[in-house]
């Protein structure tokens, strides 16, 4: 689920087979409660009141948060900047240097 379909389609066989035995093994504790609180808490009423720079990050490819919700962070959070890349949940993994040069960037520009 966190990887794009790019990224998946790319794999070889052998590698996704040990990914998702990796993945299934190293779970954390608290995941699945992690998961059931997702759907329990709202916090769009609080996205207005955020005073700090914010930088949404919006991965097109993601199969886990919708790019409307990325939209919607970005046009409530005021003066939130979204950025776009081609990816799944994972951008890190995905496109490491264009997510490193995106969030360098944005700390560049605000001093962080």
């Amino acid at each position: 689920m966190a990887l794009g379909t790019q990224a998946l389609e790319a794999m070889p066989a052998e590698q996704l087979r040990q990914t998702l035995g990796y993945t299934a093994a190293t779970a954390a504790d608290g995941s699945s409660e992690q998961t059931d609180l997702v759907g329990q808490v709202d916090v769009r009423d609080d996205l207005a009141g955020i005073k700090v720079p914010t930088l949404v990050v919006s991965t097109t490819d993601d199969r886990l948060t919708s790019t409307a919700l990325h939209r919607h962070l970005a046009e409530t959070i005021p003066g939130a900047q979204l950025a776009e890349i081609a990816t799944g949940h994972l951008p890190m993994l995905e496109r490491t240097e264009e997510w490193l040069r995106l969030i360098t960037d944005f700390l560049g520009k605000h001093n962080a």
